[in-house]
């Protein structure tokens, strides 16, 4: 008799508002085969605020834990007050219901961490429970392994890059001729798109054809538009929010990504999508990027919040186009084969049937972030 797939619910916010978890999970789901997966989601709903929903919500999941044959929970909070709190509650109830529960932390607050290591006890309590806890950074597993959390239920994890963002690509295409910059992710503060514009505005006097785009939307969006005008700083573009074809097509006009975050970043999807698209990445050492990231050879990280150390990175890329297509080179390849939805759902999934019973381990889940180097 063939034997009865695992059923895996994982619990996300709506794919209606498609931020960087659900997005994962979007970009996985093409690619489960050993499992039943399922999605329990929550959120705002129709101008409904979340937390009006989250009563409706919690009665539809109960509901699927009772009449669904349910093996294992997936809940997948960043580590930020109210998200341990809410996902505490999905994973206790999956509990209660003799199911088992896997966290994914996905953002990282380093205060948070600090303020549960002075105190552990209840986040020991809820999340010590879990079957599996994924993190994205061999450092935010150390952090659990202080707090209390058993060494032997964390692994580590990676983001995803969407297959459908490489199929076609040519690395042929990336010849060291640097024309564009591209930032594509939140235009705030926190991804640090203050400071993109005005290492911009440095290399510009060098380099009065070199261009820069600017793919995102968000509070700081109107501040770059002013400043831009106000200096007559020339050659920015404003994109706004690029989306399936329009997102690969902004990816291949550049061949230098920056990101100067600062955001508690667990492993930055956009990174891994420009390595895979070829491109240079200047950006800094932030969550999981620097579990595998080399200097030199995947582009440069630097701790530097100053536009000016931005600004000379790229100059020494632009002016040595052997290192940038060396580098379009290594993070192409690398990206391929550590960063490919359909290999990171196979390992997630694997792992995942393993603890549900059923079904044999596709290799560990990742050692792909941190253990390759």
């Amino acid at each position: 008799m063939k034997q009865k797939k695992p059923h895996i619910i994982i619990v996300v916010p709506s794919f209606k508002i498609l931020g960087g978890v659900a997005n994962h999970y979007e970009g996985l789901g093409h690619y489960w085969h050993e499992a039943k997966v399922s999605y329990v989601t929550y959120g705002k709903r129709k101008h409904i605020p979340a937390i009006i929903m989250l009563l409706p919500d919690l009665l539809l999941y109960i509901a699927k834990l009772i009449f669904s044959h349910v093996d294992v929970v997936v809940v997948n909070p960043s580590l930020r007050p109210y998200q341990l709190k809410r996902d505490g509650v999905y994973l206790r109830l999956a509990l209660f219901f003799g199911k088992k529960a896997v966290t994914f932390i996905h953002g990282w607050d380093d205060s948070v961490m600090s303020q549960i290591k002075a105190s552990p006890s209840r986040f020991v309590t809820v999340y010590g429970r879990s079957s599996r806890i994924y993190v994205l950074y061999s450092g935010f597993r150390n952090d659990l392994i202080e707090a209390g959390i058993p060494p032997d239920i964390i692994k580590l994890t990676t983001t995803k890059v969407d297959n459908s963002l490489v199929k076609g690509f040519d690395i042929s295409s990336r010849d060291g001729q640097i024309n564009s910059i591209l930032f594509m992710a939140r235009a705030d503060k926190p991804k640090g798109l203050d400071i993109t514009i005005k290492a911009f505005e440095i290399l510009r006097k060098k380099y009065p054809d070199l261009e820069l785009d600017v793919c995102g939307t968000g509070d700081q969006l109107d501040w770059a538009k002013e400043y831009v005008s106000s200096r007559d700083i020339g050659g920015v573009t404003f994109s706004g929010f690029v989306v399936g074809d329009d997102r690969i097509e902004h990816f291949k006009r550049s061949q230098i990504y920056i990101l100067p975050t600062t955001h508690g970043e667990g492993m930055a999807t956009s990174v891994l999508e420009a390595m895979a698209m070829g491109m240079v990445v200047i950006s800094r050492p932030v969550g999981g990027v620097k579990d595998f990231f080399v200097q030199g050879e995947h582009g440069f990280l630097t701790e530097s919040l100053d536009p000016q150390v931005y600004a000379s990175f790229i100059d020494n890329v632009i002016s040595d186009r052997s290192l940038t297509k060396r580098i379009a080179e290594a993070n192409c390849k690398y990206a391929y084969d550590h960063f490919l939805a359909s290999e990171v759902a196979k390992s997630l999934e694997g792992d995942l049937c393993e603890l549900a019973g059923k079904g044999v381990l596709h290799g560990a889940v990742n050692e792909l972030s941190g253990q390759n180097r």
